[in-house]
């Protein structure tokens, strides 16, 4: 399972971050990669955290293959079994949403935010049901990669991520966007959930 896990972890990253950022750029010339961590400490700190959830999560898997002798949960064959093709299966999931966000989301894809380039409110395919499907993406990646490979550091890969991606929404975009898309997006905040439908809607969220 390790070798399964690597590899799809890798497949993740080359899908998201190279191969549709590429295709990106072919149709409109920009890649949407922002050559920076952020440029407040809330988006740098997000960020730094979010690569050290990622090196986790590849690093997991490979140090098993390695031979480090790392701690694991134990489950009967059955169970086991099972946690195992839930978690590819959660994998292949991750990249199809993660594509999916990306495809609807178009020129207004970007890694960080862009001052230069304001995006357009997305509220279409995926956008519907929750506001980050690509977030909601990297974190179910994240838990398949730690129920293939069921370590501590994986779900201390987990707890990383998701902290880096709070942060990011809740300090950084959330903010954001209602400066740019006013009342359009508190609007479409309160309605659809953050990561997961209904769960983490803006109800009382001020500018």
């Amino acid at each position: 399972m390790a070798t399964v896990a690597l590899l799809l972890g890798i497949c993740y990253v080359v899908v998201v971050f190279i191969v549709e950022p590429l295709r990106l750029r072919r149709r409109t010339g920009d890649s949407g990669w922002v050559a920076s961590l952020g440029a407040t400490a809330a988006e740098k700190t997000a960020s730094a955290m979010f690569l050290l959830g990622c090196g986790l999560e590849l690093s997991n898997p490979a140090l098993v293959l390695a031979g480090v002798a790392l701690p694991r949960l134990a489950f009967p064959v059955a169970v086991a079994v099972a946690v195992a093709v839930a978690g590819a299966a959660l994998s292949v999931a991750s990249v199809v949403l993660a594509t999916a966000g990306q495809h609807h989301m178009g020129q207004a894809w970007r890694t960080s935010i862009d001052p230069d380039h304001p995006a357009p409110l997305v509220t279409t395919g995926p956008f519907r049901v929750v506001r980050n499907p690509t977030y909601t993406s990297l974190l179910a990646n994240s838990l398949a990669l730690g129920l293939l490979v069921p370590t501590p550091a994986a779900l201390v890969a987990v707890l990383v991520c998701l902290s880096a991606l709070q942060l990011q929404t809740r300090r950084v975009e959330e903010p954001h966007l209602s400066r740019v898309h006013g009342e359009d997006y508190l609007r479409y905040a309160r309605s659809v959930g953050r990561f997961l439908p209904a769960i983490g809607r803006l109800s009382g969220f001020r500018r």
